[in-house]
């Protein structure tokens, strides 16, 4: 009989599992895609690395720093800007010490006036002041409102602030939790964004290596047993003493009966080839013009090695998740593109794929960590490790797989660390 078993490899499941195995546990991982991951994975199509979705590494992470080899990744830092355009009129923006190229746009452009510049640069000297996860406490409120009460312009909220966050909090709109718009503006502060040179999928398989996982086997329904539990799977019956659900939230809701009450918000993604450099850019393109685009990036001009030699790699990121089917919805984004690029340079652009993730992460508006749900379920012996306990994304997948993992270790000093801490 297994001592644990973990249900779901996402990044959750990956820790949770990993954590026990170290601690002499015997643990299995069923997850029931063909490779780990959930939504932090990557595959090669043609030669091209494409990660699921646009998605960046925050190494000052407090968990990704507990959890990961950072070395091991060779993460390949991101510019610390943004290029905003205008169709085809770009401003860069972004700190001239991590990106001196940013310097003459920063200090001239228009993007933000120099009352917004002095205005951005007090809040990110307040946010220094705290730890970290203090960030996440006390009173909460949109977004919008807080950077208001800063002092800063329309215009920053809309060329700016609306297209990054969006892209962070896959909603243009600011209404999301303050506290959490704060915790993230430190992380960012502290530690930049990075990509793994091999694609974000070499997180999940760090976590995975040496594990007993097994791909391909569905966890159809979970029976408790008084002194064990038998998981109901695709492959056949498994007892273990315990049970860690780590799914996304729709299947734990099934397995467990417990229901988060949490609203699922979507993302589109667009991967293009092209067959030459169409644009130098290494920074983030930030759309600040109403249309589908949120926000673009040239991956392969920041990442050398994930498109073939000679060619280019361009991910575009649409919020949501758009009723057109892909040639449709190809065809719009293109007509953005070529009011970027020029229609001559756009008709090059080869589709490597559309990928459309309606539970991207979850809703999180101000106070929303008071509606979390915690590790218990309603059925003996089974735990919940997911980022629904914590905050939708890599460090609240990692620190829900810590503290599930604690739980059944009895290690109260990982029991009570503070969410974000």
């Amino acid at each position: 009989m297994l001592d644990v078993l973990v249900v779901g490899g996402g990044l959750a499941g990956l820790t949770a599992a990993r954590t026990l195995d170290r601690a002499g546990q015997r643990v299995r991982v069923l997850e029931a895609a063909p490779e780990v991951g959930g939504r932090v994975r990557s595959r090669v199509v043609d030669g091209f690395t494409l990660d699921a979705g646009f998605q960046v590494l925050f190494p000052a992470y407090p968990a990704v720093r507990r959890q990961l080899d950072l070395p091991a990744l060779d993460l390949v830092p991101l510019p610390s800007g943004a290029a905003v355009r205008r169709g085809a009129r770009v401003n860069l923006l972004g700190d001239p010490l991590r990106d001196p190229g940013a310097l003459a746009g920063t200090l001239g452009g228009r993007v933000l006036p120099l009352a917004d510049k002095l205005r951005v640069a007090r809040m990110a000297a307040q946010l220094r002041v705290p730890a970290p996860h203090a960030l996440l406490r006390g009173p909460d409120e949109p977004t919008e409102t807080y950077l208001r009460r800063q002092g800063l312009s329309e215009a920053a909220l809309n060329a700016f602030f609306r297209p990054f966050f969006g892209g962070i909090f896959l909603r243009r709109d600011l209404s999301t939790s303050a506290r959490l718009f704060r915790y993230y503006f430190r992380m960012l502060l502290d530690g930049g964004a990075a990509l793994p040179r091999a694609g974000m999928g070499a997180i999940s398989a760090q976590l995975a290596a040496g594990l007993d996982l097994v791909t391909g086997v569905e966890v159809t329904r979970l029976c408790p047993q008084g002194t064990h539990v038998t998981a109901v799977t695709s492959a056949g019956d498994l007892d273990a003493r315990q049970v860690i659900v780590a799914t996304d939230p729709p299947r734990a809701q099934a397995l467990t009966g417990e229901a988060t009450g949490l609203t699922g918000v979507g993302s589109t993604y667009l991967y293009y080839a092209a067959p030459h450099q169409i644009d130098p850019e290494r920074r983030l393109l930030l759309n600040a013009e109403p249309g589908l685009i949120n926000n673009a990036h040239w991956t392969s001009q920041a990442v050398p090695g994930r498109a073939p030699a000679g060619q280019h790699l361009l991910s575009v990121t649409v919020l949501g998740v758009p009723a057109e089917d892909d040639a449709a919805l190809d065809t719009a984004v293109r007509a953005e593109l070529a009011g970027w690029y020029g229609a001559q340079a756009t008709a090059q652009l080869r589709l490597l794929g559309t990928e459309r993730l309606p539970y991207a992460q979850y809703a999180q508006p101000p106070e929303y960590a008071h509606t979390l749900p915690g590790h218990a379920t309603a059925l003996n012996g089974v735990l919940l490790a997911s980022e629904v306990t914590s905050m939708s994304g890599i460090q609240g997948a990692l620190e829900s797989g810590e503290k599930a993992a604690a739980i059944v270790l009895g290690d109260l000093a990982a029991q009570s660390r503070p969410r974000g801490a």
